[in-house]
């Protein structure tokens, strides 16, 4: 998965095709297509593609955010997010202008900053503060408030009902009702820093 705050160069086409509740539509050529139309079963070529696949993080935070198959949500990254088979997707570029999916809205969490799409996902922390002060003509300690960002544990305590995407640096996972979905590590790492979040639905 790579998260980038860039532009990315490459040159999109519009996409031909879309997936809506879980039924891969449309005329475009996916691997989840291809895949589909060679064993002639969608749940045994998502059982083979979910096997075979490397760097799927985004796949799989999708498929379990919106409850999907493995293979619609793959198809899905492929035709919205231009994900290369066996490759990460660049999420900050991609994932902010999806506004709904298999009839679910998805909505990127934070405060609009001026640059495009990115969202500052932060929250208030309040702190001590050693300074000088003119009118005493000491060193005194004052309370403020900052703006930090999320730890996954803070994000996860903050959002513990629905379904979010949550991206982390060069990771994604899911998080269903408190419950963090990804891989076999996510839950046992609560204290990295969360880049961005979607909430779906």
């Amino acid at each position: 998965m790579r998260n980038v705050s860039v532009l990315c160069l490459r040159i999109c086409l519009p996409p031909t095709s879309f997936v809506y509740l879980g039924i891969i539509k449309g005329n475009m050529s996916t691997t989840a297509r291809n895949l589909i139309k060679e064993l002639g079963d969608k749940q045994m070529a998502s059982e083979k593609l979910s096997a075979t696949e490397n760097n799927d993080c985004v796949v799989r935070a999708v498929q379990h955010a919106f409850g999907v198959d493995y293979i619609d949500a793959h198809h899905f990254c492929e035709v919205k997010l231009m994900r290369e088979p066996q490759d990460g997707v660049y999420t900050s570029v991609y994932l902010p202008k999806v506004k709904q999916a298999f009839g679910l809205k998805i909505k990127q969490l934070g405060k609009k900053s001026s640059y495009g799409d990115y969202r500052e996902l932060t929250r208030p922390q309040k702190s001590k503060v050693e300074c000088w002060s003119n009118a005493k003509q000491k060193w005194v300690v004052k309370r403020e408030v900052k703006q930090v960002r999320y730890k996954v544990k803070e994000f996860v305590k903050a959002h513990s009902e629905g379904s979010f995407i949550v991206i982390v640096s060069g990771h994604a996972m899911a998080l269903v009702d408190g419950k963090i979905i990804g891989n076999w590590d996510d839950d046992k790492r609560p204290t990295r820093e969360v880049g961005s979040a979607y909430k779906v639905g």
